[in-house]
C-alpha cells in the first residue's frame, strides 16, 4: 500500500531557512503525487504534542523535519510502538541521519520516502526520558549550555564556542557504576552513544551499532592543550579509541551517582539531569525509515 505522511516541521531549525524549504519540498512532493499533511511547531516541547494528535486522525508515517532535537521530541512518542517514522534533517549536527545516511536535499527525499525501509534501532533511555544519538556530560555539555544561549546557530557558532570554552575547563569529578562496576575520576567528558556520532561527522564512539543492545561509554581524560587538534582529527577521522586518554566501553546500564557539574546533555540539547541519573537501552524501540538499497 502506498505510503501518507504527516510532517511535523520545525521551522527554526538549523542555521537556514526552513520554511522556504519546507515550501520548496512540497512542491516536489505534489510533482510525485505523494499524500502528505503538515503541521508547524510553535515552540520547544510542541512536537509531542502535535505527534498525538497526527497518531489519532491517520495511519500515515510521522516525518519530523528539523534537526536532532525535534527528532527527539517526535520519536519519544513512537518508541515501543509500531508506527513508521521518517526523519529530515535540517539541524546544525544531524547525527543520527548522518549515520543513517537519510538525505536531506530536496531532490532525494521523494525517493526516501516512497523506498525507504523501516528499521528497528535501538532507543536510549535517561531516566525517564529518550535519547537517539548522544547523551553525557563534561566539555561536550557545557558546549550545548552555551551553543543554546546563542543567537545564531551552525556549525561555525558551535565551533567558536568549543573555541572560547576549551582553554579554561579542566574536567569534572565523577562517580559512576557501569553494569554494576563501580568507577571514579575526572574526566574531559563521557558520552553515553547510541549513535557513533555527535553530528557533522564528529565520531565520538566510531562503533557503535544502533542495532546490537549496547550503549558505548566513551570516556576522555583530561590532556595536554597541545593534544587537542589530535582529538579533533581523531573525532574526525573515527580513530578517537586509538587515542592513549580515550577509553570506550559497551554495556548495558549506567548510573550516575555523583557529579561535579551542573551540565548534561540529551541529543545535543541542555538536559536537566536530576541525580542519580540511570541509563539504559531500548532494544529495538523505534521503527525507523532508512534509504532503500
Amino acid at each position: 500500500m502506498k505510503r501518507s505522511f504527516e510532517f511535523i516541521v520545525n521551522p527554526i531549525a538549523g542555521p537556514r531557512d526552513n520554511v522556504k524549504y519546507f515550501k520548496q519540498l512540497k512542491a516536489k512532493l505534489r510533482e510525485r503525487g505523494i499524500s502528505f499533511d503538515s503541521k508547524k511547531t510553535k515552540r520547544a516541547g510542541h512536537a509531542p504534542k502535535l505527534v498525538k494528535k497526527r497518531l489519532v486522525k491517520s495511519e500515515a508515517v510521522i516525518v519530523s523535519v528539523g534537526g536532532d532535537g525535534t527528532f527527539n521530541e517526535a520519536a519519544s512518542v513512537l518508541v515501543g510502538t509500531s508506527r513508521e517514522m521518517a526523519h529530515i534533517p535540517r539541524g546544525s549536527g544531524n547525527g543520527l541521519a548522518r549515520m543513517l545516511k537519510i538525505p536531506g536535499k530536496i531532490d532525494q527525499i521523494p525517493d526516501y520516502l516512497e523506498r525507504g525501509v523501516g528499521r528497528l534501532i535501538d532507543v536510549g533511555k535517561i531516566n525517564d526520558d529518550y535519547f537517539f544519538c548522544t547523551c553525557g556530560f563534561g566539555f561536550d555539555a557545557l558546549i550545548a549550555h552555551d551553543f543554546s544561549k546563542s543567537e545564531t546557530r551552525g556549525f561555525w557558532t558551535y565551533a567558536r564556542s568549543v573555541f572560547n570554552q576549551f582553554w579554561s575547563y579542566r574536567g569534572v569529578e565523577v562517580h559512576l557504576v557501569l553494569d554494576g562496576e563501580d568507577l571514579s575520576g575526572r574526566f574531559f567528558t563521557v558520552t553515553f552513544a547510541n549513535a557513533n556520532q555527535y553530528g557533522n561527522d564528529a565520531f565520538i564512539a566510531p562503533h557503535a551499532d544502533l542495532q546490537d543492545g549496547l550503549l558505548d561509554v566513551t570516556f576522555i581524560r583530561p590532556f595536554p592543550l597541545v593534544m587537542a587538534p589530535v582529538l579533533a582529527l581523531a573525532l574526525m577521522g573515527k580513530w578517537i579509541h586509538k587515542l592513549p586518554n580515550v577509553e570506550i566501553r559497551q554495556v548495558k546500564t549506567v548510573e550516575v551517582r555523583s557529579i561535579a557539574s551542573a551540565y548534561f546533555h540529551c541529543d545535543g540539547d541542555v538536559y536537566d539531569a536530576q541525580m542519580p541519573v540511570k541509563i539504559s537501552l531500548e532494544e529495538k524501540a523505534l521503527n525507523l525509515l532508512v534509504p532503500g538499497q
